[in-house]
């Protein structure tokens, strides 16, 4: 009888485990293998949850793209997958991320600069059966009354806080000047929400680096909606956004950059940045004509600019208001190399 009970009891709490695995707090919060899974293309570094970790030199080097750059690069680029399903009506064509840029958004300071990971999170209108029962499981997990705080609290420095309120039409703030606080304290960086901001003045005195991106600003606080997921896909404007994707948001909007894509966003940018800069000093010259700087190089412009990318490898900062604008002596000098190999023997 005492074996049976045991038995019994094991069983119990096996089932118990097993259910309780699969209930998070929030409907759509993937787990850790989840997580794995829908961004299994991304074959680097983690943080624990799963979630996506560009290597922070690469997240620096996104600073100096711009979001048009960051946009066409994206807007070739595809993943090397065997399988990625029909567009619609059973049409099938080479699949780019041609979908990753939005605008018509405010910021809260038009000249900082929004980079970093994406945390996400999903909020949709409030619905009493579903809030209590989300409610409920976040008291087990240990969390507290307020869900529009959940988000917040899990931030990891670097991270952008990226929302979606109810697609931005519940009229009311879902962030003030406390939950900014929280938000810079956490991650030490900016947002990203599809909604809406009051509380402007407090939010402008927390940091001069501090920025959010925002649908608009509204005085009156948010109440009326309730966390449907964290750190899992969610829709701002018209782009499917996933936990880890790079946020480079500026004046033009924002671009997410899948994470398995930002080291080649980096890289084409810098490239073309050397190159643009080179090809406007002829200009301002009157040695090139703006369709030869526009990208129809002669040969002897093309031999001119590797020279010059060699003869400047170590000083390539003295070009640019910012020296940090200029990829380091060794990227460079390979880039100098490619152009020599490539036109050396053209095709």
């Amino acid at each position: 009888m005492k074996l049976r009970k045991l038995y019994m009891l094991t069983l119990s709490l096996m089932i118990g485990t097993f259910f309780f695995s699969f209930v998070n707090a929030q409907p759509f919060s993937l787990t850790k293998d989840e997580m794995l899974y829908y961004t299994s293309v991304w074959k680097g570094d983690r943080f624990p949850d799963g979630r996506p970790r560009v290597p922070d030199d690469v997240v620096a080097r996104l600073r100096y793209v711009s979001v048009t750059e960051a946009w066409q690069t994206l807007n070739g680029s595809s993943d090397p997958t065997a399988e990625q399903g029909a567009l619609s009506f059973g049409e099938t064509r080479r699949s780019t991320y041609s979908n990753q840029y939005y605008g018509g958004m405010k910021m809260m300071r038009d000249d900082v600069i929004i980079i970093g990971r994406a945390s996400t999170i999903q909020f949709m209108p409030f619905r009493p059966d579903l809030n209590g029962l989300i409610q409920q499981v976040g008291n087990q997990e240990g969390r507290s009354r307020g869900q529009f705080t959940w988000g917040v609290e899990q931030l990891q420095k670097g991270d952008v806080y990226v929302a979606n309120v109810a697609e931005g039409l519940l009229d009311a703030s879902h962030v003030g000047d406390n939950l900014g606080t929280a938000i810079w304290t956490n991650s030490g960086n900016g947002a990203v929400i599809r909604g809406t901001l009051r509380d402007l003045p407090g939010n402008m005195d927390i940091d001069p680096k501090f920025n959010f991106m925002i649908r608009d600003f509204r005085p009156q606080a948010n109440s009326s909606n309730l966390v449907a997921g964290i750190n899992c896909p969610i829709q701002i404007g018209y782009v499917t956004v996933m936990p880890g994707d790079i946020v480079l948001a500026t004046r033009e909007g924002v671009v997410f950059i899948p994470p398995q894509h930002a080291l080649n966003v980096a890289e084409t940018s810098e490239r073309t940045r050397m190159q643009d800069f080179w090809a406007h000093q002829g200009v301002r010259e009157g040695r090139f004509t703006a369709q030869q700087a526009d990208g129809a190089f002669t040969p002897e412009m093309n031999a001119e600019f590797t020279q010059w990318l060699l003869d400047n490898a170590d000083s390539m900062g003295k070009f640019f208001e910012d020296p940090n604008e200029a990829p380091s002596p060794e990227f460079i000098r390979a880039f100098a190399k490619q152009r020599q190999e490539r036109f050396a023997n053209p095709r």
